[in-house]
């Protein structure tokens, strides 16, 4: 069933209530502007925590795998940016609560206890984003066809980053 996104406005105005309703359109099941937070927020996470494991990791492959995350998302970001711009969207400048939650629960870990939580971060966070980028490329997805077709072609990355991160957390544990 699709989801309509409905947006309402309630306004108080001296002893007036003021309602508006209109309908966002496209059956969308989230908006381009919802999508481009949540996404900018999961590539940031995933950079700050990349460059974590880089300095932190104690395992090789944590480390390779943190830089790995450093180069492969700060491209998305960087291919994100400019059309976020041309069609007016902000992207998110901190983190999302729950990825400024695990970024904060793994900063202060160390040795082989980081490199556990980083492995099973990676997979938790790479699942997320890759239900988000498959809900936003869906033919009911975000309404921008521009945004949806971008979600798309990341879309494979994100799915082969999650395979990876499934053999970093089988190696670490």
């Amino acid at each position: 069933m699709k989801k309509l996104a409905i947006l309402c406005a309630i306004a108080f105005s001296s002893a007036t209530l003021f309602q508006s309703c209109s309908d966002d359109d496209d059956d969308a099941v989230m908006t381009n502007q919802e999508f481009v937070t949540q996404a900018s927020s999961s590539n940031s996470f995933e950079i700050q925590s990349g460059s974590l494991a880089v300095t932190k990791g104690e395992n090789p492959l944590v480390k390779m795998f943190g830089q790995h995350m450093v180069t492969d998302h700060t491209m998305a970001a960087e291919e994100l940016a400019p059309l976020a711009q041309r069609k007016g969207w902000t992207l998110s400048q901190t983190l999302l609560k729950r990825h400024q939650d695990n970024f904060n629960m793994l900063s202060p870990l160390t040795g082989n206890a980081f490199d556990k939580e980083f492995a099973r971060l990676m997979v938790v966070s790479h699942e997320e984003a890759v239900s988000l980028f498959r809900s936003a490329s869906s033919s009911d997805g975000v309404p921008d066809s521009e945004l949806r077709s971008w979600a798309a072609g990341k879309l494979p990355k994100l799915e082969q980053h999650l395979e990876e991160a499934k053999d970093l957390h089988d190696a670490v544990n």
